[in-house]
């Protein structure tokens, strides 16, 4: 299966809040070891902008590079990609634009969410969450 990790998955795996979250991450994380994992390029850029000031810059980009070491592919938002994108977007215009450009990858790539965001059951986009 292919699961796409949301900026939201990112910032609870990099700052559990909790000896039990950590736990559940450890455990959802050898749930999903052999899947297929996808982090859209927008999601690059929120993490870096988001992350970097708790951890600093240089140490969100560490741990960006740690997730595509281990086989994360970081997708880009290509031509299809930004037209689907487009055709969502002017369905659901109280949607933020981040979270159009998942979807549409997700529609794509006929993937999974890796999040808790209620923007992607909007979107009707399938979702799944570490605990």
């Amino acid at each position: 299966m292919a699961l796409i990790l949301d900026t939201r998955f990112l910032i609870a795996h990099s700052f559990p809040k909790s000896e039990e979250e950590r736990e559940k991450m450890k455990n959802f994380l050898s749930k999903i070891s052999k899947d297929s994992l996808i982090i859209p390029s927008i999601v690059v850029i929120e993490f870096i902008k988001i992350a970097g000031l708790t951890i600093g810059l240089e140490t969100a980009k560490i741990k960006l590079r740690l997730w595509i070491g281990s086989g994360a592919e970081v997708t880009p938002i290509d031509k299809d990609t930004a037209f689907l994108a487009g055709e969502i977007a002017s369905q659901h215009k109280g949607v933020p634009i981040a979270d159009v450009i998942i979807g549409a990858i997700a529609k794509r790539f006929k993937a999974t969410v890796v999040t808790n965001d209620p923007h992607f059951t909007i979107l009707d986009v399938k979702t799944i969450w570490y605990n």
